[in-house]
C-alpha cells in the first residue's frame, strides 16, 4: 500500500468506532480514492494517489460521513469523554476533599452534592463519584451528537508545541546528576545530624528545628518525597509519560498526608519572637496545595496525551 494513503487511512481509523464494520469503512474509502486516482490522473502513482487525498477531505469529515447516525457518542467527540470526565472528576476531587476537611457538605448546583462524611467513607464515596461524572460527560457528548450540529467542542490548551505532540519535555541527564547529588548530600546531613531541618538566631550556631522524635520522623518523610522525585525523573527516560508525574504527584500527596496527620506531633525549638509551629504549618500547606495543583495539571495532561494518536505519543 502506498505510505501516504496508510497514513492517511490510519487516521480516519481514530475517528470510526473500530471492529470489523471499520475494517470495511477503510476498505471502502480506499478502494474509492484508488479508483478516483486511476480514473482522473491515468495512473496510480504516489503523486497521483497525494493528489487524490488531497482532494478527499480531512480525515475526521471523511470518518464521520459513514459513522453518522450510527452512534450513540459521535467518534469524533469520544476522545472529550476522557477530558470533560477528568475535568469534572478533578473537581469533584476537589471539592470533596474540601468537605472532608472541614466536615461539612458542600452543594454545587446544578452538578454535585457532597454529603458530611467521615475520612473512610471517601473511599466508597469517590468511585461512585467518577461514575456520576463519567455519566454526565457522556450524556453531554449525546445531547451534542444528537444535535449534529457542532464540529468541535470547547478544550483550554495544555502547554505543548505543535499537534502530535504531548508536550512532556524531555528529561535531561544534568538535571538528574543534580536531583541525585541533592538528595545525597541531604542524606548524609541526616545520617551524621538525624535531622535535615535547622534553625539559627542571628547567624548563630545551626541547631535542630524539632524535637530528636519529630526530627527523624519528618526529615524521613522528607527525604522519601525527594527520593520519588529522583526515582520518577530517572523513570522518564524510560517511560516519559503523564503517567509518571501522575504517579509522583499521588505518592507525594500521600507522604504529605501522612506528615499532616502524623501521630508524632512536631515539637519546635523556641525562638524568640517567632511561633515556628505557625511557620512550620503554613509550609506544610503551601506544599500540599502546590501538589495537589501539579497532580490536577498533570491529570489533565494525561487525558490529553491519551487522546493523541499513537504515532504523536510516541514522538
Amino acid at each position: 500500500m502506498n505510505e501516504n494513503l496508510e497514513k492517511y487511512l490510519d487516521e480516519i481509523s481514530h475517528y470510526l468506532p473500530g471492529g470489523r464494520a471499520s475494517k470495511e469503512i477503510l476498505a471502502e474509502i480506499e478502494s474509492h480514492i484508488l479508483e478516483k486516482a486511476q480514473r482522473e490522473h491515468g495512473s496510480l502513482t504516489p503523486e497521483s494517489i497525494e493528489k487524490t487525498i488531497d482532494g478527499y477531505g480531512p480525515a475526521q469529515e471523511v470518518a464521520s460521513k459513514y459513522v453518522e447516525g450510527q452512534e450513540i457518542i459521535s467518534p469524533k467527540f469520544k476522545r472529550y469523554l476522557f477530558r470533560y470526565t477528568a475535568l469534572l472528576f478533578s473537581l469533584h476531587l476537589a471539592l470533596t476533599l474540601v468537605a472532608a476537611w472541614f466536615r461539612t457538605s458542600i452543594i454545587a448546583l446544578p452538578f454535585f452534592f457532597i454529603p458530611r462524611m467521615p475520612l473512610w467513607a471517601l473511599f466508597i464515596y469517590l468511585p461512585m463519584a467518577f461514575v456520576y461524572d463519567f455519566g454526565v460527560a457522556a450524556l453531554i457528548l449525546y445531547m451534542v451528537t444528537q444535535r449534529g450540529r457542532v464540529s468541535r467542542l470547547p478544550w483550554f490548551g495544555v502547554p505543548a508545541g505543535r499537534r502530535g505532540e504531548s508536550g512532556l519535555a524531555k528529561p535531561k541527564p544534568a538535571v538528574l546528576a543534580m536531583l541525585i547529588v541533592i538528595f545525597t548530600f541531604m542524606l548524609a546531613v541526616f545520617l551524621r545530624y538525624h535531622t535535615i531541618f535547622f534553625y539559627s538566631i542571628n547567624f548563630s550556631r545551626m541547631e535542630s528545628l524539632l524535637d530528636p522524635a519529630s526530627s527523624i520522623f519528618f526529615s524521613i518523610l522528607f527525604l522519601a518525597a525527594v527520593a520519588c522525585h529522583v526515582a520518577c525523573y530517572w523513570i522518564r527516560f524510560l517511560i516519559n509519560s503523564a503517567w509518571v508525574l501522575l504517579v509522583e504527584d499521588g505518592i507525594v500527596l500521600l507522604i504529605l498526608w501522612l506528615a499532616w496527620n502524623s501521630p508524632i506531633k512536631p515539637q519546635y525549638k523556641t525562638a524568640p519572637g517567632t511561633d515556628l509551629a505557625t511557620v512550620g504549618g503554613i509550609f506544610l500547606s503551601i506544599l500540599i496545595v502546590i501538589t495537589f495543583f501539579s497532580f490536577i495539571r498533570n491529570l489533565v495532561r494525561l487525558v490529553w496525551e491519551m487522546s493523541l494518536p499513537r504515532q504523536a505519543r510516541r514522538a
